[in-house]
């Protein structure tokens, strides 16, 4: 079984990372759609980091992991 995850990382005032985790992004998302969504985010203040402001995106990555069930 192979789960994806939508990964956007963030720096707040004082240059700590903060990651907003996605389960199942769409197979068909572009970077440019989740570059305005993250401005947005930023741009509104939607989520506080440290009860510090979120200044910056830093990165954007999909991860996919694959899961093997061993038979005990």
């Amino acid at each position: 079984m192979e789960n994806r995850k939508l990964e956007l990382e963030f720096l707040n005032e004082a240059g700590k990372k903060f990651v907003i985790s996605i389960d199942d992004p769409r197979e068909d998302l572009t970077g440019e759609e989740v570059g305005q969504a993250m401005a947005d985010i930023i741009a509104n203040n939607v989520f506080v980091s440290s009860m510090m402001d979120l200044v910056e995106a830093k990165e954007a990555r999909i991860v996919t992991t694959t899961i093997e069930k061993l038979e005990i």
